[in-house]
């Protein structure tokens, strides 16, 4: 068999018939049912608008993708439309349409106007003890439940974690996620941003669901400090501070941060700690996770949000281009043939709240480096 033929029968076809084929009132969704506001994100595969639908005037993100021809780009695709389509959570983006034309396909996501924790970061420097604590909290309940559902997020960073128009958290982009993976059992795909990616994955050794632990231990020490703990003057030096520096203890954060610190921040995966053990620790001794998980706690800040439209909250950089689609160049026949003949998506609708951000771009005081696939041993992605 082809090519071509083995990645339509192994990839694009189940694809294609997983994904739900609906219409709305005998209609299908497209493109023109959305009118695009402003744009919230840009990156390599495409924008994220802040779209309104035209017949119930809700607003939400719209990812606008190009249609992807390669392999891994499929499976990343197909693993992101099934964390968003299967996961639930209130600490978890949730998709509510999909579709597809010709050259594109669309994702419709609950737009969440409160925009990243990277902003809210840029803004404040840093952040104290208590506002730090119940981000972290909302965040390990989210990872908690990717993880019992054989979910590896692999892309935990500020740029990934949004708030809502409350100031709640919620995970996004899972075009990095692992589907199907239960816990005690690996992957070897090396993919991620540096800064957060674990001394494993460094290492281009077997990881699981810890590589997210490691990564939250780097985001706690980005909020309480400004800064990831490791630097380097080239993305080598970077990896190796990672793989064996001293992790910097300022003086500031309190015992019991540093005790979560380093449980988290442990190189062997095998002693890092567990979700169940970190959610004992003296520093989350107050935090009620049964009220947490319904979020029944005040967040520490709530975006200033005037109306439905504000996009505040939003860096300018994207803010200010046209709300314009970006043009993709015309798949051939066989590229384009069937691959997504069912993309066609509908969940739940009835959602006063929305959210996005896909996208890996620089931080001021530390550049994120997007790292692709670079090695897919096995084609285990």
């Amino acid at each position: 068999m082809s090519t071509n033929g083995t990645l339509f029968t192994n990839i694009v076809q189940p694809l294609g018939e997983a994904l739900k084929k609906v219409t709305l009132s005998k209609k299908s969704i497209g493109p023109d049912d959305f009118e695009l506001l402003k744009v919230v994100g840009k990156g390599g595969y495409g924008k994220v608008f802040q779209a309104r639908k035209r017949d119930d005037r809700q607003i939400y993100a719209l990812k606008v993708v190009k249609k992807p021809t390669k392999k891994k780009d499929l499976k990343h695709l197909e693993d992101e439309r099934k964390v968003l389509e299967h996961v639930k959570s209130p600490f978890l983006c949730e998709m509510m349409f999909s579709f597809e034309v010709e050259n594109k396909l669309y994702l419709v996501l609950e737009f969440l106007p409160g925009g990243e924790l990277f902003t809210l970061l840029n803004k404040k420097t840093q952040l104290d003890e208590e506002a730090s604590r119940f981000y972290l909290a909302e965040i390990t309940l989210a990872l908690e439940h990717l993880h019992d559902n054989n979910v590896i997020y692999r892309d935990l960073k500020p740029d990934n974690i949004m708030l809502d128009k409350n100031g709640h958290i919620k995970l996004t982009d899972f075009g990095l996620s692992k589907f199907n993976i239960r816990k005690g059992h690996c992957t070897e795909t090396f993919c991620g941003t540096i800064e957060y990616m674990a001394p494993e994955i460094l290492n281009k050794t077997p990881y699981g669901h810890s590589v997210d632990i490691w990564a939250l231990g780097v985001v706690m020490y980005d909020m309480l400090t400004g800064g990831p703990p490791f630097y380097g003057n080239t993305d080598a030096e970077q990896i190796d501070n990672i793989k064996r520096g001293k992790i910097p203890m300022p003086s500031h954060i309190s015992p019991d941060g540093k005790i979560v610190l380093k449980n988290l921040l442990i190189r062997s995966p095998h002693k890092r700690a567990a979700i169940a053990d970190i959610k004992k620790l003296a520093f989350f001794e107050g935090v009620d996770w049964d009220k947490l998980q319904i979020r029944d706690f005040e967040p520490p800040f709530k975006p200033a949000i005037q109306n439905e439209e504000d996009v505040s909250q939003f860096d300018t950089i994207f803010t200010n281009l046209p709300p314009e689609e970006s043009p993709f160049k015309p798949l051939n026949v066989e590229e384009g043939k069937n691959q997504f003949s069912e993309f066609d998506y509908t969940g739940p609708v009835n959602n006063n709240e929305s959210n996005n951000k896909l996208l890996n771009k620089p931080k001021s005081n530390a550049a994120r480096k997007l790292v692709t696939i670079q090695d897919t041993r096995n084609n285990n992605l």
